[in-house]
């Protein structure tokens, strides 16, 4: 694949749920590093994207791209770094179904579902 931004410092997890807000300052930190590495730098902006299976609107999306400069949906690429998203989410619904949890086992079946029938709605759930 051609990456058109280089490589660079990589978060490995970047999404509003790993944002540490302080609001007296109307600072913006990101938080959990525990997938930090370097390399093709729209990694991080697919996590964006792979967001719309969680709810991200198409209006969240231009406010991003906008915001950030770089239109990374007009880029050939997205989609396939999309989908190793999608495949990257199931690993932690994997280790729970497998200890016995109920819930995760529903939620990764849902998913695997969506995914082998290419279906983007309804929304996953972030339990």
């Amino acid at each position: 694949m051609d990456f058109p931004l280089g490589e660079g410092m990589l978060h490995g997890d970047a999404y509003p749920g790993n944002c540490l807000w302080d609001e007296a300052t109307s600072t913006v930190r990101l938080g959990d590093w525990d997938e930090a590495s370097t390399g093709p730098r729209e990694v991080d902006l697919a996590n964006t994207y792979q967001g719309v299976r969680f709810g991200r609107t198409k209006s969240e999306l231009l406010a991003f791209r906008d915001s950030y400069g770089y239109d990374i949906a007009a880029w050939p690429g997205l989609p396939v770094l999309t989908q190793i998203r999608d495949m990257h989410t199931l690993g932690s619904y994997i280790k729970r179904a497998d200890r016995g949890d109920p819930q995760a086992l529903q939620e990764l079946e849902f998913r695997i579902g969506t995914l082998k029938h290419g279906v983007t709605r309804p929304l996953w759930s972030s339990t």
